[in-house]
């Protein structure tokens, strides 16, 4: 404790150095653990996409377009395509899901829903629409794709299309009550409800970007209107994905998926969602691997401006330390003063740093919000504090060799000159 004390009244007594090599160290410290959580962030984000996956991703193929047509004819093209596709020898189903937005007549203006619906949607692109419905459509087929939603579609006793509400709305929406697409008219029946921290995969890439909360979300079959509708079929279309059975012949599968396209006008393939993963984890590894090397760069450029610094301060101190050794101190005392000298020095940076960073995260609308916030507390934070010691050790080995060299009389006698 008495060191302590020490250390701390040394750092306030040179408080014009003190800020200058902390400032040195917050910015080192910043650029480190920027790099530290964009890699951590990749890594559990690739660990929450396989504990949500619900399908084993050898066994499914994703269709993929070069070139189509915006035809309404098209429409009837692709569901023809998608036919000819599932009666291809090993194909268990082929399903698709479209994310959109949609208006309920009996919602659109009910105070109650708007309230939370507008809670919600604040910092979306639906924000400033707090009537309208994030509607999931989603192919029976598909429903199992995700772990922890829904598996099937259950019959509606009116014979209307079954509709799945977030559970945040259960108090003010029952099981049982119609809404009707104000666009289209079809007509939904609330058949149960969405469970809570339930998750989808972003319609965009579900690989790359982080899984979407269904929160406030309602999930419905698609419509027979909408199977001919050619903006639906078109937002379907990167979201279409092939279930193969254990026999697959996955090779003849990918040629046919091909070859057809091209008898009809438009160009296609598919690759399986396996091979997509690695070619992401391949692109993730590189990136951190260029993340840790800036790191520990930078982290270099640190440690060598703390290291010049408290050497050429313990060189500077000796009559210091001679009067501390005259004072009762060893040069254990001394060696120990320095190292926690350096400790808080580093500590505060690198505390204050990631602070900076958690700000920047909290305040940030980015997609990747939540998955960096996470991977920044779960992982950078231990691995800050833990850099914080080694980082330290590093700092403190060259001024405490030094001052080992001397003989407490030299120190006491202030003597600069002797070979070091």
């Amino acid at each position: 404790m008495k060191l302590l004390r020490l250390s701390i009244k040394e750092i306030r007594k040179k408080k014009f150095f003190s800020i200058l090599i902390l400032l040195v160290c917050v910015i080192a410290m910043q650029t480190v653990l920027s790099a530290i959580t964009n890699a951590t962030s990749a890594a559990y984000q690739q660990k929450i996409f396989e504990s949500n996956i619900g399908v084993d991703m050898e066994q499914v193929l994703h269709l993929d377009y070069q070139y189509t047509e915006e035809s309404p004819e098209f429409a009837n093209v692709i569901r023809q395509y998608l036919d000819y596709i599932k009666e291809l020898p090993g194909v268990q189903a082929v399903g698709q899901f479209d994310a959109t937005g949609m208006y309920f007549s009996e919602l659109e203006n009910m105070d109650e829903y708007r309230a939370i619906n507008g809670e919600l949607l604040k910092g979306q692109k639906y924000e400033n629409y707090p009537g309208i419905s994030q509607l999931l459509s989603i192919d029976e087929e598909m429903l199992s794709f995700v772990k922890g939603g829904i598996t099937e579609y259950a019959t509606t006793t009116s014979g209307l299309l079954p509709l799945y509400v977030s559970e945040i709305f259960k108090d003010i929406l029952s099981e049982g009550q119609i809404l009707t697409d104000e666009r289209a008219g079809d007509q939904y029946e609330i058949v149960g409800y969405i469970p809570t921290g339930a998750k989808w995969v972003e319609e965009d890439d579900l690989i790359r970007f982080p899984l979407i909360s269904l929160k406030g979300w309602f999930i419905a079959p698609f419509t027979e209107q909408s199977r001919n509708d050619i903006m639906t079929q078109l937002s379907s279309l990167h979201n279409t994905y092939i279930l193969l059975s254990d026999s697959a012949d996955i090779n003849f599968l990918k040629e046919q998926i091909s070859t057809y396209p091209l008898q009809h006008g438009f160009e296609a393939s598919a690759m399986l969602l396996s091979d997509e993963y690695k070619v992401y984890q391949s692109e993730t590894a590189t990136f951190t691997i260029r993340q840790m090397i800036l790191a520990i760069f930078i982290s270099i450029m640190a440690i060598s401006s703390v290291v010049a610094v408290f050497t050429t301060n313990a060189l500077l101190k000796k009559k210091q330390y001679g009067i501390w050794i005259a004072n009762g101190f060893t040069l254990s005392d001394i060696a120990a003063e320095i190292a926690i000298e350096i400790f808080i020095i580093i500590f505060c940076s690198g505390i204050f740093a990631w602070g900076m960073k958690w700000i920047e995260f909290a305040r940030s609308t980015d997609l990747f919000k939540t998955v960096l916030l996470t991977a920044h507390i779960r992982y950078t934070l231990p691995i800050c504090i833990v850099l914080t010691f080694i980082l330290t050790g590093i700092a403190a080995l060259i001024p405490i060799t030094k001052l080992l060299k001397y003989q407490p009389c030299e120190l006491i006698g202030g003597d600069t000159n002797d070979n070091d």
